[in-house]
């Protein structure tokens, strides 16, 4: 009897046992217990009952078994010959497929990611070939969908239908192959971050650091884990900082900010903290995290950046913007002590000339050395500063009656007046200054500058070189000043500006020669105004660039108009201000001018003062090159009155030099006009230049002129400057030109 059942029951139990011992390392231990006495029961049976009676009984328990093994929550498997031949019910789900059918005879190669599946076939050879009896890895398995999985196998050697095969349990593991992964990255994170981290517990005692953490305080992690954290509690006053801290992490969660905090070295240094709370299922704090950097470098380039917007790069001195918040300052201090101030507005003098003649970086070197004469002038207490370009100002306590204010401003005015040598040459400027006084003149910093400028402006038109007290009536003149940019603002799209002509003669023949194109504004309400009112202005606040290009395109097209009416007046002379010499786009506006009207570039002069060209020489050689070469002719305007260099003189593509009026006034009665004149034109012979004098008012100047051999002249004894209608009607008739009265009383008889 007990070997007709050991017959049947020997593979069978066997079978059982095999895939109970793979079973038992992945099961819980009471599942384990429960199935192996299930085998024992099955054991005895095989053992105690009849072969019938047995055979009934293991057949019901090998179902039972396979039901169980079907319905495992672990994946069951066989692969034979590299394809499955067996899968239970949880082997399908992991791979994807709605019945274990659907995986037999498919080949696990092809649910296997390929980067794995040579270690797949390697621990199936070392099973089948014996030389390990069950091994565990982890792989990634490719679903029926194409996605992946993690699972963890352990599997051994067992025989299928006869043949040696490959039993295996498998267990999807992504969330922990997931978690382990974030953590290993976790771990790397928490190493190598360069902010310091530490991790407490709900008492602020220290459980974890990383290295940074000792990198920025000096403390090892083993001096710090268990103390309390000071950053999280702090000593002293800093306490109530943290415990509010504190509060606001129990109701936010987060909190960030600057605190003090203290190396091992004893240093204090800001630390830029942020922290956040660990809660547990109950919602009860478990563990702070803060993560904090050093934060000095980043206050010393605020430091930097601050001192950088409110001190002027140039002097170092305080700029506009530091000022005005100093002036508030000083001034409710003084409101609260009832003191009285004095603001000094100091303006250069002549200073634009010298920074047009040697040029801007020497313009720089004087504005340095002028603000160290200054600041050695003023006391400790006075606040001194740079408002921009050559304005500075000074703001000091004046009592009533003490004269602080004449007393430093004449201090100042006598240590400017002082020669400056700048590039090995000596250079003189003065200071004109205006002073306004707190409470008389002004409650606020902004009104006191603006009287002080004003008061600086007068001190400018009595001669400059002095200093002038703030009065009521300046505010006025003031105010007429601002008019007066806003309407110039809106002259050029209004259509206000104008040229007017004058004509320029030939001194020999009395003909005309050419006519110089003049501007004029006809301002609403105020007439026709000169140039001397509003040029400065514009160069100024930067209009003089557009403006000067209309007033050359006005030109070209009034040219044309004259040629097609039949008019040959010679050339067209445009004067050019030192911002449009300056401009890169001077040759674009000169060569479009011409084209837009057809206007032949030899008709067009373009009058230069010598300081422009001498502000930068080399550059002023190229670019006057580059106009000769469009055909433009070129003058020097008011030669002789700036700083002129002969040997750069040479080297410009010149046609004209003009005589300034102030030198042709007292001909020919003052003799240094008599010796300047004459060498002006004996230059321009040797350099094969013509001369043209302008300001020709009487006979006697006319007559010097053409006897020292000076080409051209014009002025209001030869024509006044006249509208394009006029000037044509005065001088043109048909189409040959005509002599003025004048120059016909001047040219001698040729009969």
């Amino acid at each position: 009897m007990i070997s007709k059942h050991r017959r049947w029951a020997g593979p069978a139990l066997g079978a059982s046992i095999a895939i109970f011992a793979l079973l038992a390392t992945v099961l819980p231990d009471w599942l384990v217990m429960v199935i192996a006495g299930l085998l024992a029961y099955f054991a005895w049976i095989t053992v105690t009952m009849p072969v019938r009676q047995a055979d009934i009984v293991l057949r019901e328990a090998e179902l039972r078994l396979r039901s169980f093994v079907d319905q495992s929550l672990v994946g069951l498997y066989v692969v034979q010959d590299g394809n499955f031949v067996y899968v239970n019910k949880k082997t399908a789900e992991l791979l994807g497929y709605d019945d274990p059918a659907q995986l037999i005879g498919l080949s696990v190669a092809t649910h296997t990611a390929p980067e794995d599946l040579p270690l797949l076939l390697e621990n199936h050879r070392r099973r089948l070939s014996g030389e390990v009896a069950s091994i565990r890895y982890t792989y990634r398995a490719v679903r029926r969908d194409g996605s992946m999985v993690w699972a963890e196998v352990q599997g051994a050697v067992c025989e299928f239908n006869g043949q040696p095969a490959v039993m295996g349990v498998a267990l999807d593991v992504s969330r922990q192959v997931a978690f382990e992964q974030a953590s290993r990255l976790s771990n790397r994170v928490f190493e190598s971050a360069g902010e310091g981290i530490v991790i407490t517990d709900a008492q602020c005692r220290i459980e974890a650091v990383n290295p940074a953490f000792t990198r920025i305080t000096g403390y090892p992690a083993a001096e710090a884990i268990g103390k309390l954290s000071r950053m999280m509690t702090g000593p002293g006053a800093q306490a109530e900082i943290n415990r509010a801290m504190l509060e606001h992490l129990a109701q936010e969660g987060r909190w960030q900010g600057e605190m003090p905090d203290r190396r091992k070295t004893g240093e204090w240094y800001p630390a830029w903290l942020s922290i956040s709370t660990v809660r547990n299922e109950n919602g009860d704090i478990t563990n702070y995290v803060g993560v904090f950097s050093d934060n000095t470098s980043r206050k010393e380039a605020e430091n930097r950046l601050q001192h950088l917007a409110s001190h002027d790069s140039l002097t170092g001195m305080l700029n506009r913007s530091g000022l005005m918040l100093r002036f508030s300052t000083e001034i409710d201090q003084a409101r609260a002590w009832n003191r009285q101030l004095a603001l000094l507005f100091i303006d250069l003098d002549r200073f634009k000339a010298v920074n047009d003649t040697l040029g801007h970086a020497a313009g720089d070197r004087l504005l340095i050395a002028a603000a160290e004469r200054m600041r050695n002038q003023v006391k400790g207490g006075d606040v001194i500063g740079r408002l921009g370009g050559d304005e500075f100002t000074v703001l000091l306590d004046d009592p009533a009656g003490s004269g602080a204010a004449a007393k430093q401003a004449e201090r100042l005015i006598s240590c400017i007046a002082q020669p400056f040598v700048i590039d090995g040459q000596e250079v003189f400027v003065t200071a004109s200054i205006g002073i306004a006084s707190y409470p008389m003149d002004g409650q606020d910093a902004a009104t006191l500058l603006k009287n002080a400028d004003a008061a600086m402006y007068r001190a400018k038109q009595r001669g400059k070189n002095t200093f002038q007290f703030f009065e009521s009536n300046m505010t006025a003149q003031a105010i007429a000043q601002m008019l007066l940019e806003n309407s110039l603002r809106h002259a050029l799209e209004r259509g206000e500006f104008e040229l007017y002509y004058q004509p320029q003669f030939a001194s020999v023949s009395g003909t005309i020669t050419g006519v110089e194109a003049l501007l004029r504004w006809h301002r609403p309400g105020h007439g026709l105004v000169l140039p001397t009112s509003f040029i400065t202005l514009a160069e100024q606040n930067g209009l003089i660039v557009p403006i000067g290009s209309w007033a050359l395109n006005e030109a070209c097209r009034q040219g044309r108009a004259w040629l097609d009416a039949g008019w040959r007046f010679g050339r067209i002379a445009v004067n050019l201000s030192a911002q449009q010499f300056s401009s890169s786009r001077l040759l674009d506006t000169i060569r479009a001018a011409l084209d837009d009207h057809d206007f032949p570039p030899s008709m067009l002069e373009l009058e230069i003062t010598e300081s422009t060209i001498m502000q930068d020489p080399e550059e002023a050689v190229t670019l006057l090159h580059r106009i000769r070469k469009m055909g433009v002719s070129l003058s020097i305007d008011d030669f002789g009155t700036g700083y002129s260099s002969l040997n750069s003189l040479k080297h410009y593509p010149l046609d004209n030099l003009k005589i300034d009026r102030s030198f042709v006034e007292n001909l020919p009665l003052d003799q240094d006009d008599i010796a300047i004149t004459e060498a002006i034109i004996a230059i321009a012979r040797k350099m094969r230049l013509k001369v043209v004098g302008e300001g020709v008012e009487t006979e006697a100047q006319a007559r010097f002129l053409r006897l020292a051999g000076c080409d051209v002249m014009q002025g209001f004894l030869l024509g006044k400057p006249m509208p394009a209608s006029e000037i044509v009607s005065h001088f043109a008739a048909s189409h040959e030109p005509r002599r003025s009265l004048a120059m016909q009383s001047l040219v001698p008889s040729t009969r």
